[in-house]
């Protein structure tokens, strides 16, 4: 009996093992780190899915993270490859903020320093443990990955997902695997003193390269049977090949990791290696982009046969991948949490985060908002997640405020004040009584200091308090053959009230004293000349409005710029009270695709006669050759050049840029002045013209400009090499 039930058990026993298949073997795509040359790990990926191979795991390093990331959550490899050809990756990977969504100190920080450099109240100027703080490319994954939860098991993805970083404190390899996937990938990339260390999961952490930058063990450890691996990594070079700073990155990346390499070869079943010859980890223009994609497809074709083989040998097939994380691409907000370091009242940072809940937000909604947060210049990043169901999301702002001092170095060759350098030292710190601290010194021929204070609380106006001083060597034109030297000190002493009214508009009101020594000449008529004091104490009660929201202040293509000013300019005694009135306008329009059409209007009255000669209406060829920012462009005059009591300009111009940053502009422009503001009749005119080459470089624009017109009947130069201020 008992060998009856025994045979029995073995035969039931062997009718269940013949009729449940055994199961497949898990297979894992292992992504290395490299820079811009791991988008060939999308065309390795395109391929792999056109082949039907199925894939259960997926980890990546760097790059690889970024890729095998996205892939995990249910990316198809064309919607990755899609999405970093249209990618602007040179703004992507930098902090740059549209110009229009900074607050206006910042707009002054941005088109002025070509170098910053962070310090606190107790050290000295250093340099930051990273160029950039990732808030671009941080957000980019916030958003692709907008609907996995902020807590998430990796290995729970469509796709089991781990990626690699490592730890600043010990240089020891760290597996990430659960968490916030967008600062887990941001940790797999941040390139030591490119990008500052990243947080996750209570680590510090920086690019996983320097610990294991071909992590096939890690696909061991999550259970891969089949393990295809994508290297893109170089052999080590000999020393004397070791030319570039890109060969010394490489060479120092693979002296980490050469010792684990032979045993992470050997777990591979294939390995892919595309041609990146020609490229190299900062190649991130579109081109690049897309050759790199096609060769990593073509890669696969050596390895083809091993592939086929492996997919036939396991009967390996397809499997469909869940959307669930990727459908969903807008989302209703009902409400804003703020969570991480800040100081200021949370009311407002809501204020200025400027978000109507609830509504319906994109991606690039949510962007542009919290662009406003990080346009104050006072976070390191500023990221967000969503958390809640389909009946309505939270929108958690994750801020961390840095209240450093910032040194800012900025440069500049014209022909105003031939070599200058500025030196600018700000604070901006909301836990203080004073907002903001400036202290700026211009070093030039023509120098200038000044310092400023700015108080602020809640949505009350904002209060400022400055001291200026300057002085300028000026040579001033009365007539086409008749000029006179005039060298001016002058400084001033301002506390002025500002508030924002609209999105992109400032009312303000305001008070200076200030104080002129030097020579200039009251114009009477169109050239007579009779001396003025040398020495004036002059108060002025003002009011102003401002309106900014150009795309680009050198280079504009869409936008406007207006600034108005009404002031009233008196002695001491009071007797004399002089209005005057001043407005500037420019506005670009893009009317093709490299050409824009730029508007400028440009007018000041002085009502009186007895208003200053300093505060008379002058002149210059060119913006940057204006000495006091009353003063009026015009080309086709020599800076500086006086003109009547009312002047009014009127300025079109066409810039087309006819290579990257190689720009052509022609602008024509009309004047018209007279000592009496009423009498039409006797305004006279002076008309003028120019031709502009410019070149958009990293320390400002470089340019020249020939201009003429009927008055001066001689050409014009003006030259600039740096940002104007």
């Amino acid at each position: 009996m008992k060998r009856i039930v025994t045979f029995t058990v073995l035969v039931l026993l062997g009718v269940v093992a013949v009729a449940q298949p055994s199961q497949r073997p898990k297979v894992a795509v292992v992504l290395s780190g490299g820079g811009a040359k791991g988008f060939a790990h999308i065309g390795v990926l395109k391929v792999l899915e056109q082949e039907g191979i199925p894939i259960d795991i997926i980890v990546g390093t760097s790059m690889g993270s970024i890729v095998g990331g996205l892939y995990s959550i249910g990316y198809t490899a064309d919607e990755i490859g899609n999405m970093s050809l249209t990618e602007d990756w040179t703004r992507l990977l930098s902090d740059y903020v549209p110009r229009k969504q900074l607050d206006w100190y910042s707009k002054e920080e941005q088109q002025r320093y070509v170098l910053s450099m962070p310090f606190s109240e107790k050290d000295m100027p250093d340099f930051p443990n990273g160029l950039v703080n990732g808030q671009n490319v941080l957000n980019l994954f916030c958003g692709l990955a907008a609907n996995v939860p902020e807590q998430a098991d990796f290995t729970k993805f469509p796709i089991a997902f781990s990626c690699i970083s490592a730890d600043l404190s010990t240089g020891q390899q760290v597996i990430l695997n659960s968490g916030f996937l967008p600062t887990a990938i941001f940790s797999s990339m941040a390139i030591p003193g490119v990008f500052t260390p990243s947080h996750h999961n209570g680590h510090i952490l920086v690019d996983g390269g320097i610990a294991d930058n071909f992590p096939t063990d890690v696909a061991k450890q999550m259970g891969a049977d089949i393990i295809i691996g994508v290297d893109l990594r170089s052999d080590l070079l000999p020393g004397d090949k070791v030319k570039t700073i890109n060969d010394l990155t490489n060479q120092l990346i693979s002296f980490y990791t050469v010792k684990r390499d032979s045993v992470n070869k050997s777990y591979c079943d294939v390995i892919i290696r595309p041609n990146i010859d020609g490229y190299n980890a900062s190649s991130f223009n579109t081109r690049a982009v897309d050759t790199l994609i096609r060769r990593g497809m073509e890669s696969v074709t050596p390895v083809l046969a091993d592939i086929r083989a492996l997919k036939s040998k396991y009967n390996l097939e397809s499997k469909s991948i869940s959307r669930e994380y990727v459908n969903e691409n807008s989302w209703k907000i009902v409400d804003v949490s703020i969570n991480g370091k800040y100081s200021m009242p949370k009311e407002r940072l809501l204020d200025i985060l400027n978000l109507d809940v609830p509504g319906t937000y994109s991606y690039q909604d949510i962007k542009r908002h919290i662009n406003n947060v990080y346009g104050m210049g006072v976070f390191k990043r500023v990221y967000f997640n969503l958390e809640g169901d389909g009946l309505g999301k939270t929108l958690n702002l994750n801020v961390d405020e840095d209240r450093s001092w910032v040194m800012n170095v900025g440069m500049r060759v014209n022909t105003r004040s031939v070599v200058s350098i500025v030196l600018n030292a700000t604070r901006k710190d909301y836990t203080k009584n004073i907002d903001l601290l400036s202290f700026t010194a211009d070093m030039s021929t023509n120098p200038k200091f000044s310092f400023l204070a700015e108080f602020g609380k809640k949505k009350l106006p904002k209060l400022v308090g400055m001291v200026e001083g300057a002085y300028r060597d000026l040579n001033v034109h009365i007539t086409k053959d008749y000029s006179y030297p005039a060298n001016i000190y002058w400084g001033a002493v301002k506390l002025y009230s500002y508030q924002r009214i609209f999105k992109y508009s400032t009312l303000g009101v305001g008070a200076k004293q200030e104080y002129i020594l030097g020579k200039l000449y009251n114009i009477i008529g169109d050239s007579s000349l009779s001396l003025s004091t040398s020495k004036k104490l002059t108060t002025h009660f003002y009011g102003f409005y401002s309106f900014d929201n150009l795309n680009d202040y050198y280079f504009p293509t869409k936008g406007a710029e207006v600034y108005s000013e009404v002031s009233l300019a008196q002695d001491l005694n009071f007797e004399n009270i002089n209005p005057i009135v001043f407005i500037k306008f420019r506005q670009a329009v893009r009317v093709g695709g490299r050409v824009t059409m730029q508007l400028g209007a440009y007018g000041r009255s002085l009502f009186r006669e007895t208003t200053p000669v300093y505060l008379g209406n002058f002149v210059a060829a060119q913006d940057y050759e204006l000495s006091f920012n009353y003063h009026l462009p015009f080309y086709g005059l020599p800076s500086l050049w006086a003109t009547q009591r009312t002047t009014v300009i009127g300025s079109l111009g066409l810039q087309v840029r006819f290579i990257h940053n190689h720009y052509i502009a022609l602008n024509a422009n009309g004047l018209l002045q007279n000592d009496e503001l009423r009498s039409l009749s006797k305004y006279n005119s002076i008309l003028g013209g120019g031709i502009t080459y410019s070149y958009k470089s990293a320390v400002g624009p470089i340019e020249l400009t020939v201009g003429y017109s009927d008055k001066y009947r001689k050409p014009v130069l003006s030259a600039n090499a740096g940002f104007w201020f």
